[in-house]
Order: structure tokens, then C-alpha cells, then sequence
């Protein structure tokens, strides 16, 4: 998962009250200006000015004067008008009937199940909440307005903004319920879907062997390889495997593990017996489940009539919460050692003179993704400098002994390399000067760096003890001291910590990100943040609600439909639309591509100059710039879009939901504003 921009409410709050004025501004604007158009049809252009002028005069007293309980009155009214359509029980039926078949399609035995799962419940709602949303927005007012029942309401004393806003309010209302329904059978659909259990399986060699037992197990004959011919770990012992159930087994591994007195012991459930070495260190004895399928499960010893007996407890690793601990900036070095470039929290690329670029500020391998910065491994200058801030023991934990580092690090090779093992990274830990002016102040930084095999784009976790061995240098590069030094104490002392990754195996690179290197803090409430995850789609129902409503206003219902609907799909397109306009996008714009199809000519070979080709080159310029003004006009749904975190178990910072809410709550707003324009002009008009 790609975490381009880590937002924080508080920095984007003067951003997010802009745009509050900056979107309402605009609606008010397009407001006048296509009520202008409207009068001007039914009045002339200069009737019509005075029309608008009229309404323009009685906007700020309707804004201001605007009553809760006549909006709560046609909420409730609006409401009970779209469950008399039934349309929403059809939306609920629909739902119930994926989930009670969508199970015996799904395969629950690929490597992430709960990826799927949770993959399929969302888009599922997703779909639903904003197809009914669309619905009962749509029909609700032009529909009004045909049967002449709108005259029943506008006769009284009510508002226009008391009309609109009581509308999205009751259709709100009614999506939120069946909304907060779904997301809750949802996530029983999930929990019992990857619910299991598993059996073992007997040794054919020693049948008459408990099923379980450790003396059921298979054998090693060498380190590394049983005697069935399986890979094991080098400590391992004995190994068996578990029946077959969800599409998976498990390999249990019964293993020789010594640990000093000083070590945090493993659980104890997992344990046969252990014993005490001359020097002091404990052997443990114990049985794990090696992971399969995204996820582990609980090793119970019990003993009975003489034997120690294996039970597997319920599966672990799926409904994760991540809380990951970003750092605040990345900093590239080129392979002299300069810094080449900075990526910030906000997600912003700049240069080493600050001047902000859309371009790798890492060493650029070719063609790539813009979200990481390459390292070259032929040299210990070109590096990455993650800084963290606000480091402290508190976040994982208060007495934790082994802190959690996850990584998910992208590799470029330029040869093959060595076929036994992968490339090679190394990471160090280095403390920040509390003032970057004092000269005079002193730094730890740990030594020797701590070398592991990377997983190639995969996530790993590297385990660091809180006690590292390092050296306390002054400013001038002295060292003062070398042993062991704290994790938080020493390197950490003022809360903020730099982690210096590099690649290590010459002639290959290493790729980085903002987000590829965290530290992993305890895990939060899976279910709260498997509900914040339907936040988002909260927020798309409720500006599918408001576009439906205020469209309604000047349009009719086919015609509404089919304008929200290319807002929606402009917005969740938006991203794509807007890579159209990078100039090394593969094959050119929409028409060249196109082409290229029928023609069946290669995407990245350069097309035979002449005046069509050219011809065609300019038409794609002028398409896609269109494309990309549309993307503005309509809200950047991707935004609002946190199934990413709840795939990949990572828990929703709150931040990035009032970030998205803020967003949100303005465009809504601004939408109200022009919608009351139209429906006054039209009031007017008729």
C-alpha cells in the first residue's frame, strides 16, 4: 500500500477553511450566473437581471433565518417518501443475498483471504449506498414539482433552503441507518467467513502415535530439510502438518530455541519443556505454527496420560489495526553523499534548494513510479534519511524490549545477482539535534549498522531491541564514548530519531518511499477502525446525496441521473485522467492509444511522423487538457476512499478522516448554496 501524504488536521485547518470559501464562492457565482441564464431564457436578459438581483437581495435573510424545525419536517417527510418507493428495502434485499451467496464464490485460499473478504464487502456497500443515494435524490423533487405536490409545501412559509436542505438531510438520514446496517453485517460476514479451525495430520511412519502429540511429528534428518522432504527452520526438531481447511494448511514446527535470562520468554503455552544452560541461558522447547495464508494461529501444550498434546488456538494475524509511526520527512543523498532531495509529510517532492518538483528526488533507475527514490549499493554515501518526532517509549508500549520497524522496500537490479539469497539492505539508528543552529551538541548513532535481506516489495518486520550497541560522538566527530546505549534514553532522549537506510550489495538499488519505513506502535480496536473505513463511504453517499437533490433543482430526473453520475465516475477517475497529462505516459493520449489498438502497434515505439500523426498528437493535447479541467469540477472521490487501509490492515489515522470530512463538508456546502439559487430562480420563473 502506497501512503503518499500522512495529512494533519491541525496543519491543513487554514487550508481547509480556503477552501470552505473558495468552493462556496464559486457555487455562488455558478449559482447567479446559471440562474441568469435561466431567467434570461423565460425573461430576456434584461428582465433577468433584475430577477437575480431580487433573489440575490433575499439570499443572506433565507440563509440567516432558515429554521431547524421546518427542516427537520421535510426531513422526516422526505424520508418517509422513499421508503414508500421501496427502494430501499430492494437495496437491502440485493445486499443480503450477495453476502448469503457471495461466500461460495469467494476463494479463501490465496495468500491474503481477509484482503478478499474485506475487498468484497466494501465495494459491495459501496456500490449499493451510492446507486440508492443517486436513486432517492434523484426522483425526489423533479417528481414533486410534475405532480404539482411541491405547490403543498412552497404555499407555506418555507424556504428554499429550508426545501433543499431538509431534503439532503432526510435522504441522509435514511442512507446512514441502512449504511451503519451493512457495515455491521459486514463485519460478521468477515469474522465468520475466516473463522477455522484445523486438524492434524498422523505420521504414516509411527501410526499408532497420538494425533498431536509431539511424538506424531515427522523427524529432521538435516537442518533445514525433514525426513518428508519438506524445508523447516535450522532449529527445528520435528515438524508435521495440519489438514487441509479454507484452502490452506499449516506447518507445525517443533523447535530448540535458546533465549538469555535477560530475553522477554516466549508465551508459555507454546512450551513442552526447557532447561538451563551452564552459562545461563534457557533452551525452550516449544511448538509454532508457521504462518500460511496471511495469518498464524495459537499453540496450546497439553499434557495427558504422559504426552504432550498440540491444540491450535483461533487464527491470528487477520483484523490488524496497524498503528504505523511515520516519519516527518525523507532525505535522499546522491552517491557523492549531497542531498538530492526531500519528500515532506504533506507528500510534497522538493529539490535540495527547495524549489518543489513532481520528479523522483531519489537516483532515477529509468522509468519508475515517482513514489519511491532509488539507493545505489556501490556506495555507503547515497542513503535515505527517515525523521521521526514525537518518539517515545509510551507509544509501544512503556517496558517493551524489542520495537517493531516494518519496511516495505522496492528493488531495482541491474544483474542477476548472488541466486541464494536477496538483495541486501542495512539500516542505522541516529539521534537529531534538538536545535539544528547548535554546533556544539553532541550525537549517538548506532554501529555497526544492522544488515538483513530485503523482501523485495513485500512487507517484513525487523525487530529491534530497545539496548543497541553504538558511539557517542561530539560535534566535531570525536568519539567520546561506545557500548550499549537506550533506544529511547539515549538516541531518542528528545523525541525525535533519524533511521538511515542503504542498500548493501554493489550494482544493485534499493527503492524508498515516504511511507515504506515505520515504526509499528501497539495495535488499536480492529472494529472501530473497520467502521471508520465506511466513514469514507459516508462521505461519497452524503455528496451523491447533495448532487442529486440540488441537480434536481433546474433539471429533470433522466437528466440528473445521468449529470451525477458522470460527476461520480469523473470523480473517482480523476487520478487516472490527471497521470494522462505526464508526458511519459505510455502509448500518448486517448486517441494515440487507440490507434495503436486497432493498428496493434507497440505502445512504447515511436509512431511515423506525418501530418495525421501530428494532427493526432494535438487533438489528444487539447482532449486530455478537458479531461483534466473535469477533474476539478467534480470531487476527487479517492480521497474519500480508506479501503486500502482496511485491506491491508492499517489503522485510519483520524486526521485523515477530519481532512476528508473538512473536504467534504465544503463541497456539500458550497453545492446547498447553488442549489438554492437555482430552485429560487425556478420559483420565480414559474
Amino acid at each position: 500500500m502506497f501512503v503518499e501524504e500522512i495529512p494533519n488536521f491541525l496543519d491543513t485547518i487554514t487550508g481547509s477553511i480556503f477552501l470552505v470559501g473558495a468552493i462556496t464562492l464559486t457555487c455562488v457565482i455558478g449559482g447567479v450566473l446559471a440562474g441568469y441564464l435561466v431567467a434570461t431564457f423565460r425573461h430576456g436578459p434584461f428582465e433577468a437581471f433584475y430577477v437575480v438581483s431580487s433573489v440575490i437581495a433575499q439570499a443572506i435573510p433565507d440563509f440567516l433565518r432558515t429554521s431547524p424545525r421546518r427542516v427537520y419536517a421535510i426531513a422526516r417527510l422526505a424520508a418517509k417518501e422513499a421508503i414508500r418507493r421501496r427502494v430501499i428495502l430492494v437495496t437491502f434485499l440485493i445486499f443480503a443475498l450477495a453476502l448469503l451467496f457471495g461466500g461460495w464464490f469467494i476463494n479463501s485460499g490465496v495468500s491474503n483471504p481477509e484482503q478478499v473478504y474485506v475487498n468484497f464487502v466494501l465495494f459491495g456497500t459501496q456500490l449499493l449506498i451510492l446507486m440508492l443515494a443517486l436513486l432517492i435524490s434523484a426522483f425526489s423533487l423533479p417528481e414533486d414539482i410534475k405532480n404539482k405536490t411541491i405547490f403543498t409545501i412552497v404555499t407555506k412559509p418555507v424556504r428554499s433552503t429550508e426545501v433543499i436542505l431538509g431534503r439532503i438531510m432526510g435522504f441522509g438520514a435514511l442512507c446512514t441507518v441502512l449504511l451503519f446496517t451493512m457495515a455491521l453485517i459486514s463485519l460478521l460476514f468477515v469474522w465468520r467467513g475466516l473463522s477455522h479451525q484445523h486438524e492434524m495430520v498422523s505420521n504414516n511412519d509411527n501410526p499408532e502415535a497420538v494425533v498431536g502429540s509431539i511424538s506424531s511429528f515427522n523427524d529432521v534428518v538435516t537442518p533445514g530439510k525433514a525426513k518428508t522432504g519438506r524445508r523447516v527452520s535450522a532449529n527445528c526438531i520435528k515438524e508435521l502438518m495440519t489438514g487441509l481447511e479454507n484452502g490452506h494448511r499449516h506447518q507445525l514446527e517443533y523447535i530448540r530455541e535458546v533465549r538469555s535470562p535477560d530475553d522477554v520468554p516466549p508465551n508459555e503455552d507454546s512450551v513442552v519443556k526447557k532447561e538451563t544452560l551452564p552459562d545461563g541461558d534457557i533452551v525452550y522447547f516449544r511448538v509454532v505454527c508457521q504462518p500460511a495464508a496471511g495469518h498464524t494461529h495459537a499453540v496450546k501444550i497439553e499434557q495427558r496420560d504422559g504426552e504432550s498434546i498440540v491444540k491450535l488456538g483461533p487464527a491470528r494475524g487477520y483484523f490488524r489495526a496497524r498503528v504505523p509511526i511515520y516519519c516527518q520527512k525523507v532525505n535522499y543523498y546522491s552517491r557523492e553523499g549531497i542531498l538530492k532531495g526531500v519528500v515532506e509529510r504533506s507528500g510534497e517532492r522538493k529539490t535540495a534548494e527547495g524549489k518543489k518538483t513532481k520528479e523522483t528526488v531519489g537516483i532515477n533507475v529509468g522509468k519508475q513510479n515517482n513514489y519511491r527514490g532509488f539507493l545505489d549499493g556501490s556506495t555507503a554515501l547515497s542513503r535515505a534519511e527517515f525523521e521521526f518526532q514525537d518518539f517515545s517509549d509510551a507509544r509501544f508500549g512503556g517496558d517493551s524490549q524489542k520495537i517493531p520497524l516494518e519496511l516495505s522496500l522496492g528493488v531495482f537490479r541491474t544483474h542477476k545477482g548472488k541466486i541464494d539469497r536477496r538483495i541486501r539492505a542495512s539500516i542505522q539508528f541516529e539521534s537529531v539535534q534538538s536545535d539544528p543552529n547548535d554546533a556544539s551538541e553532541s550525537f549517538f548513532i548506532s554501529d555497526p549498522p544492522l544488515v538483513f535481506e530485503t523482501m523485495e516489495y513485500e512487507l517484513q518486520t525487523l525487530t529491534i531491541s530497545r539496548k543497541l550497541r553504538g558511539r557517542h560522538i561530539d560535534a566535531n566527530g570525536v568519539e567520546i564514548s561506545s557500548g550499549e546505549f537506550d533506544l529511547f534514553d539515549d538516541f531518542g532522549a528528545n523525541g525525535k530519531l533519524k533511521v538511515i537506510v542503504r542498500c548493501e550489495d554493489a550494482g544493485q538499488y534499493i527503492g524508498v518511499g515516504l511511507g515504506d519505513v515505520y515504526f509499528r506502535a501497539e495495535d488499536n480496536v480492529y472494529w472501530l477502525n473497520f467502521f471508520k473505513g465506511y466513514v469514507g463511504i459516508w462521505f461519497q453517499m452524503m455528496i451523491v446525496v447533495t448532487l442529486g437533490v440540488v441537480f434536481s433543482t433546474f433539471l429533470s430526473t433522466p437528466v440528473t441521473m445521468l449529470g451525477t453520475s458522470c460527476v461520480v465516475v469523473l470523480g473517482f477517475l480523476s487520478k487516472f485522467i490527471r497521470n494522462m497529462r505526464a508526458p511519459e505516459s505510455a502509448g500518448g493520449g486517448p486517441i494515440e492509444s487507440m490507434v495503436r489498438l486497432v493498428t496493434q502497434q507497440n505502445m512504447v515505439e515511436e509512431m511515423e511522423q506525418s501530418f495525421a500523426t501530428t494532427l493526432m498528437k494535438q487533438a489528444d493535447v487539447v482532449f486530455v487538457y478537458c479531461l483534466n479541467s473535469l477533474t476539478y469540477v467534480a470531487p476527487n472521490f479517492g480521497k474519500l476512499d480508506f479501503s486500502s487501509f482496511l485491506k491491508y490492515g492499517y489503522w485510519i489515522e483520524t486526521d485523515r478522516l477530519m481532512v476528508a470530512g473538512a473536504a467534504s463538508l465544503a463541497l456539500c456546502f458550497g453545492l446547498f448554496v447553488f442549489g438554492y439559487f437555482c430552485l429560487k430562480t425556478r420559483e420565480i420563473a414559474g
